[in-house]
């Protein structure tokens, strides 16, 4: 059996809509679990009001992040001894055939991979958002991503091994996630996919990616919009790619990577506060350095991440 996990929050609508995609899917051994992460009684009840009888939902009063809604539906899904846990993200729409085929996969190798698909863009559905990635520089995490932003041609049709893949869409094994454990908490929202990735191959598990598994992915509606737009996602990809670094890479290229890249950053925060150039230096510049800045206080404390972020009203 698989246990599906999916996080609202204040996203009804949109989850409903993802909720009625899974429930087209032609793999019907599964229990779908919506953790409704500190929703408005408003939204609460109108999810509540639609959603379909056939869906668990857990409630949770208090907003305690992406990686505490996915822990909380970990923890609850456990419950039903699931052979797998397919955690997705809620702005999405699942091809009817992925289900199926994502297991395929993961049973093809010996349930010992975390399996993703091929994710695409909703707003331009040929064209796909991320098939993972690799790494072009280990030392840094540096990344390059096959197939991204690039109409769907048949070039990412290889099923294979990935460094990196993303939890927009993945299945987690029981053996893995029995291993692994929950995603980390310190994190809140952002890194915390690649963190428990690399944490899965340290233990020695493998990350694959399938063609043949697909989603349709809108994307960073929650949060406000892309890194360029929205303060408050640049804040958290700043301080949880710091805490990322720190916990994954080796500590030397951990501290020359801070030698090379804090300095830009502080030159951002500084244009960008004093007002020069406004068309180039933005107050997600500011959030940026702000962030880093967070980053490096946990650096002292490593205490969990409480969803603190200024940038938020």
């Amino acid at each position: 059996m698989v246990i599906i996990i999916t996080i609202n929050y204040n996203q009804s609508r949109m989850t409903l809509d993802c909720v009625d995609s899974v429930l087209k899917s032609t793999y019907t051994n599964y229990k779908l679990i919506v953790v409704d992460n500190g929703s408005t009684k408003y939204e609460s009840k109108y999810l509540m009001n639609n959603i379909n009888s056939q869906v668990l939902v857990k409630k949770i009063e208090n907003n305690c992040g992406y990686v505490g809604g996915v822990n909380h539906g970990l923890k609850f899904g456990s419950k039903f001894n699931p052979d797998y846990y397919l955690i997705m993200n809620n702005d999405t729409i699942i091809d009817r055939n992925a289900i199926q085929n994502i297991v395929h996969v993961a049973i093809k190798f010996n349930n010992n991979a975390i399996v993703t698909g091929k994710v695409y863009h909703y707003d331009k559905p040929d064209t796909i958002q991320t098939t993972g990635s690799f790494f072009s520089d280990r030392r840094y995490l540096k990344e390059v991503y096959p197939c991204q932003d690039e109409l769907d041609n048949k070039t990412c049709e290889k099923e294979e091994e990935r460094d990196m893949i993303d939890d927009i869409f993945w299945i987690i094994p029981e053996k893995v996630f029995n291993q692994v454990g929950f995603y980390s908490n310190n994190f809140f929202l952002y890194a915390e996919q690649a963190d428990y990735a690399l944490r899965a191959v340290k233990k020695g598990f493998r990350l694959v990616y399938t063609p043949k598994a697909k989603l349709w992915h809108k994307g960073e509606i929650t949060t406000g919009g892309g890194e360029k737009s929205s303060p408050i996602v640049s804040f958290w990809r700043y301080k949880s790619g710091l805490i990322y670094l720190y916990r994954n890479s080796k500590k030397k290229y951990f501290y020359l990577g801070l030698v090379k890249s804090f300095p830009k950053l502080l030159i951002k925060y500084i244009f960008s506060s004093i007002g020069i150039r406004k068309d180039k230096y933005t107050k997600s510049d500011a959030a940026a350095f702000i962030g880093y800045l967070h980053g490096f206080k946990w650096l002292l404390n490593k205490k969990p991440d409480n969803g603190y972020n200024p940038f938020i009203k």
